[in-house]
């Protein structure tokens, strides 16, 4: 992952998914895009600019300590709560 402050930008990439805290899947380049576009939690831009060379993004709209909202690459609203 890389943070720009000055342009509050969140580039990130997944290399591995832990399911259930069991199984461990390690995905190549891209393969965290596609599994994204194709579940409905990620755009199918993001698969166009992992062929580019760009990673996923986030766009820091505010955070506080309960709760964050971001715009993601594809143009969706991302909102975070925090739970204790």
């Amino acid at each position: 992952m890389d943070f720009d402050l000055k342009k509050r930008k969140l580039e990130f990439d997944f290399n591995q998914l832990l399911v259930l805290n069991l199984i461990e899947i390690n995905l190549g380049k891209g393969d965290a895009a596609k599994i994204g576009a194709s579940s409905g939690l990620g755009s199918e831009s993001n698969v166009e600019n992992v062929k580019k060379g760009r990673q996923a993004f986030f766009n820091w709209i505010c955070a506080d300590a309960q709760i964050a909202t971001a715009r993601g690459g594809g143009g969706g609203l991302a909102l975070w709560k925090r739970v204790d």
